[in-house]
């Protein structure tokens, strides 16, 4: 509860920052989340005029609102309901307490490379031009396509900005036959690398895939009684798990650090399911 809100003061903060079109397309396509509650949040934020634009994420949310009559759900179900309930979060069926936000948080430092984005976006805009830039220093080359489905917009979308980019001279297609590759020399951009002991651009990561298949991974171990069930019950229910993630696998590059298999029954799934959601957290978590 305590982070969730730490969250929502961060974008009280912060939240101009963030490109909501791209926002409401990933949680679409990765299914991440309630669309609920990211209305909620929204509203919220758009109680402040500049946030007002956070306004269309509240209706592409409209069917979320709780149908009248509808138990409301408990947002911290291990913490008890103080003070009257959050009236935004009641309406589309989530109960929490009053929101009292600290109002500590800090713009992003643009000396840190986890915060590269945010830099990249202060320089070229918050659409996908930024995106594309630092898919760019972190791979050196790629093909619009691949750049739509890792950084989240349409292809076409990444295809003009690409173009638009190549007029500038620093950024060079590639042509090969019908299709254009384009590429960046990352040595024109080092002065970028403001941070200590700067050698690289922060790596690419798609992070919408890999949390939906980290919450599948969660929302299966934390089905009631789950622990108590048969071996082969378990492994039921992680086959299937496993199916659903293989698509977002794929979408997130993981599909070569992955070695389990539908294919595989019993404990030997278990394990192995187990043992390849721990190597994605040693790897993106050090």
């Amino acid at each position: 509860a305590r982070l969730f809100d730490e969250i929502l003061d961060w974008l009280h903060r912060n939240g101009s920052w963030i490109n909501l079109q791209r926002l409401g397309t990933l949680q679409k396509e990765e299914q991440l989340g309630d669309p609920g509650i990211l209305a909620a949040i929204a509203e919220h934020l758009a109680r402040d005029s500049t946030h007002h634009k956070w306004k269309v994420l509240i209706r592409r949310a409209d069917a979320s609102t709780a149908p009248e009559g509808q138990v409301p759900q408990a947002l911290f179900p291990d913490l008890p309901l103080l003070g009257e309930p959050d009236a935004i979060f009641l309406k589309r069926g989530w109960q929490r307490g009053p929101l009292d936000l600290r109002g500590m948080s800090q713009a992003p430092r643009p000396d840190q490379p986890a915060t590269f984005l945010f830099k990249l976006r202060a320089l070229f805009g918050r659409q996908a031009r930024a995106e594309v830039m630092a898919w760019l220093l972190a791979h050196d080359q790629g093909h619009p396509a691949e750049i739509a489905r890792q950084t989240g917009y349409f292809r076409r979308t990444i295809q003009l900005v690409l173009n638009e980019l190549a007029e500038s001279g620093h950024v060079r297609a590639i042509r090969s036959g019908r299709e254009k590759d384009f590429s960046i020399r990352a040595s024109e951009w080092r002065f970028l690398l403001t941070w200590e002991s700067a050698g690289s651009f922060p790596r690419w990561i798609t992070w919408a895939p890999l949390f939906k298949v980290l919450t599948t991974f969660l929302e299966t171990l934390s089905q009631p009684g789950i622990a108590e069930r048969s071996e082969h019950f378990q492994a039921v229910q992680f086959r299937e798990a496993l199916d659903s993630m293989l698509p977002a696998l794929n979408r997130a590059g993981l599909t070569t650090d992955f070695t389990s298999s539908p294919e595989l029954r019993g404990q030997v799934l278990i394990d192995s399911l187990s043992k390849d959601i721990d190597g994605i957290l040693r790897k993106y978590v050090p």
